[in-house]
């Protein structure tokens, strides 16, 4: 046990160089990809379980006592956000399932991953950890009412049911969570982190492999398709996560650059595994093509904007 434990333990300290090892493996072996797809729903759910188990809730509510960048960061990201990528999208010609996918992208919550890479990037890990458990739980409801107001056509799935979905997903991993911090007790939890993280990194490693089942099929078929697609899902990770910090760092009075940057982190780095997980299978192809290609930037940008984040803090 003390040897799965320090595996687990390294692989939490490597998490994003295991992550980008995680999306190759899903293109270079796709008969595992296959064996895994049924299983990303379940593993959303483990990371969702995982990142609420982490969650000291007492330390949550005392940090929100100056709510108003929350709040801000909130409103931005679950409503300005897909409003924006909407009327961006207006103006450009793409099909109808990649422009969904986009302003969806726009509309959902953080990565559960997201403040443990704060920490290694030297952000405000405070505020990611509330902005991510504050916009998980909210965006079931406001992630499907994006999706009836802001997408011009039917996707293939019924935002209601998707509410519904997505309420029972985080709610059920919120209420398990609480209740295993109150059998093991905080200093089990607390010392069990290294673990929980090595763990949260195998999850992210399955779903990375289990979501690229069939894109290996069709970049060997349409190259050129999946290149103009994975594109698209840099410029949103990328440009989402720019103009957030230039949004907050100008515009937001008190936020310093370290605060702006940690806006413009969590801006960028949007939850796709929580849509897929509640998407019915008749959805527009196009949509779970972009959220598995979309997980390229997820997975490979964390590598690059380390040095950059630390540069810019230093």
């Amino acid at each position: 046990m003390s040897a799965l434990n320090a595996i687990l333990a390294f692989l939490g300290r490597y998490a994003p160089q295991a992550m980008v090892a995680g999306v190759f493996v899903g293109l270079i072996l796709p008969d595992l990809a296959h064996i895994l797809r049924p299983l990303l729903a379940a593993a959303v759910w483990g990371l969702l379980y995982m990142a609420m188990l982490r969650i000291e809730w007492l330390a949550l509510v005392e940090r929100m006592r100056s709510p108003l960048l929350v709040i801000a960061l909130l409103v931005w990201m679950l409503i300005v956000c897909p409003s924006l990528m909407a009327l961006i999208l207006l103006g450009v010609e793409l099909r109808p399932g990649i422009e969904a996918a986009m302003i969806l992208t726009a509309a959902s919550s953080s990565l559960f991953s997201t403040p443990a890479l704060g920490v290694m990037f030297g952000l405000d890990v405070a505020l990611l950890l509330i902005v991510l458990v504050a916009a998980t739980l909210l965006v079931p409801l406001t992630l499907p009412l994006a999706a009836m107001t802001l997408l011009g056509f039917d996707m293939g799935a019924d935002p209601l049911a998707m509410m519904g979905r997505m309420v029972a997903l985080v709610l059920s991993a919120a209420v398990m969570a609480a209740i295993t911090r109150k059998f093991l007790g905080e200093r089990r939890v607390a010392r069990a982190a290294p673990v929980l993280d090595g763990l949260s990194v195998v999850l992210l490693i399955g779903f990375a492999v289990g979501i690229m089942d069939g894109l290996t099929a069709r970049l060997i078929g349409d190259p050129v398709d999946i290149a103009l697609v994975t594109a698209l899902s840099f410029a949103v990770y990328i440009g989402m996560m720019v103009l957030s910090f230039g949004i907050f760092m100008v515009a937001v009075p008190g936020v310093g650059r370290r605060d702006a940057l940690s806006a413009g982190f969590i801006s960028g780095t949007r939850n796709l595994a929580i849509i897929l997980a509640v998407l019915p299978a008749s959805v527009d192809s196009d949509l779970p093509l972009f959220f598995a290609v979309g997980q390229f930037p997820i997975y490979i940008m964390p590598i690059i904007l380390k040095p950059v984040f630390r540069r810019l803090l230093r």
